[in-house]
């Protein structure tokens, strides 16, 4: 029987972490099993740990739950036996690792060393930690969350009941959205805003709005957030100016959230998971409060992300992407696979660092199988299979074209890009430099045009100034070709 929806998880790790209650995991992922089948949907639970069965399904077992490479080398296997249309990750990261991915960025205007990622587990190539490595996603893949460091299996049930009484609802239900944008991004949220839902009549701006919303406004059931995030805070941030308010906060959103609701979210670490334990105010992360409020997705990012304040590019088109997606009808997994694939193809054929790190860090939380929108005829039942054997093509075929930027050192500062800065009248000597080059990659339609096939470098200059606990950086990429500008971008942390 073909296996419509993979659900792994590691019963060492859920032993580990509730003791005698993990029976109730185990009881909560049989029944996921059961509710999929009511849908139509054949699926199987699989423990990544249980030697016997990944034996059966030719795949290794993991011996280390938390190492890394054997979680994506047993996830792997397991996707090749089975040829899933859903893969779900079922808990946090303490039961089935995020994988680590190199940040290019790193230095002293981007403190991510690493980029914890389920990127890898949706795409068909082996572990590495190189995130270029990562640019052909052909899996929908989506992360049911328990609560990192937790011992109370009530948190997994929650979720688990939304999603056996999960019922598609109506495409014009969630056209009606709540939106906060940082009050000097307005300019950029209003344009996602017209890209989705056709206007920007109900973003509400901090400062001088938030953190207390409105029953009435929070019970839309489309969430569009543009706000500063901030590591291990369970809150989002406004801006003006210097002034970085309050925006969003988790434990204001409790008993405020309807059913089925869908999020994205573009902050920084706005969709991270961590231990409410070892932190100051001690509550859930907003993305684990959101669906322990029934929302049935959370897009968003696991580390510091970016976007432009003017005008649309990074963390603005992957969320965005997801939204429009999910509100034609598609599943919530298939949504953010598809926004995946956009996102490299309209980026490309030349990523610059900021793309790649976008790429990696954007993640689902959720069931992805489950679908809040109900889909016309024409996107049920048979038509599946076509689709996933189009996206499977489409993501191997980016890997032909896709180029990833790679580190380099230059010691004498390109003349044109020396003479550009100069025409912007920006400070050099204060400003940090990084150089990445992208070796173009062999096409029969650019065969011996030197012109395009020469390397792209990437010139970044970046600075950054604190108020308290934020930091407001702002960078400018400027892209070159033998000498020749080709364009820049500009983009702010989020």
């Amino acid at each position: 029987m073909k296996t419509d929806k993979l659900i792994v998880s590691n019963r060492a790790a859920l032993e580990k972490k509730y003791g005698s209650k993990h029976t109730s995991i185990l009881k909560d992922l049989a029944a996921i099993k059961a509710a999929d089948k009511k849908r139509g949907l054949h699926s199987e639970v699989i423990f990544l740990d249980d030697a016997a069965a990944m034996k059966k399904h030719k795949a290794p077992a993991v011996k280390s739950p938390g190492h890394a490479k054997q979680n994506k080398a047993a996830i792997d296997g397991l996707f090749r036996h089975f040829r899933p249309d859903y893969l779900m990750i079922a808990g946090a990261q303490d039961v089935v690792p995020f994988l680590p991915l190199q940040n290019l960025l790193f230095g002293e205007d981007d403190e991510d060393k690493l980029i914890p990622s389920d990127l890898p587990y949706a795409c068909e190539t082996a572990y590495s930690t190189d995130p270029g490595k990562f640019i052909s996603p052909t899996r929908v893949v989506g992360r049911l969350p328990d609560v990192p460091g937790g011992n109370d299996p009530a948190y997994f049930h929650s979720l688990v009941q939304d999603i056996a009484g999960n019922k598609p609802g109506r495409q014009q239900d969630y056209r009606k959205y709540f939106s906060i944008s940082v009050f000097d991004w307005r300019s950029s949220t209003s344009e996602s805003l017209h890209n989705i839902f056709g206007d920007h009549a109900a973003l509400q701006l901090s400062p001088v709005l938030g953190p207390a919303w409105t029953n009435a406004q929070l019970k839309a059931k489309t969430h569009f957030i543009n706000c500063h995030g901030a590591l291990d805070d369970p809150s989002y941030y406004g801006q003006k100016g210097k002034k970085f308010p309050e925006a969003l906060r988790s434990s204001l959103i409790a008993k405020k959230i309807s059913k089925g609701a869908i999020v994205a979210a573009e902050c920084c670490y706005g969709a991270q998971l961590y231990n409410p334990l070892l932190t100051e105010a001690g509550h859930l992360s907003i993305a684990n409060n959101y669906l322990l409020n029934h929302a049935i997705a959370f897009a968003g990012s696991s580390t510091i992300a970016y976007g432009p304040a003017k005008g649309q590019g990074l963390a603005d088109l992957l969320t965005q992407y997801f939204l429009i997606n999910t509100i034609k009808g598609a599943s919530t997994g298939r949504a953010f696979l598809e926004a995946r694939q956009r996102f490299l193809d309209e980026m490309g054929p030349a990523l610059d660092p900021f793309e790649l790190k976008t790429l990696a860090q954007f993640y689902l939380l959720g069931d992805p199988s489950l679908v809040a929108v109900s889909a016309p005829a024409s996107l049920r039942g048979d038509h599946r299979q076509n689709r996933r054997d189009s996206m499977m093509a489409k993501g191997l075929a980016l890997s032909a074209f896709i180029s990833v930027p790679k580190p380099l050192k230059e010691k004498k500062a390109d003349a044109a890009v020396t003479a550009f800065l100069k025409s912007r009248k920006l400070p050099q000597k204060s400003l940090h430099k990084q150089v990445f080059i992208n070796e173009t990659k062999p096409s029969p339609l650019t065969r011996g045009m030197k012109s395009f096939t020469a390397p792209v470098k990437f010139h970044v200059y970046s600075a950054s100034t604190v108020h308290g606990k934020f930091k407001s950086t702002k960078v400018l990429v400027v892209k070159e070709r033998n000498g020749e500008i080709l364009g820049h971008r500009e983009y702010v942390r989020r």
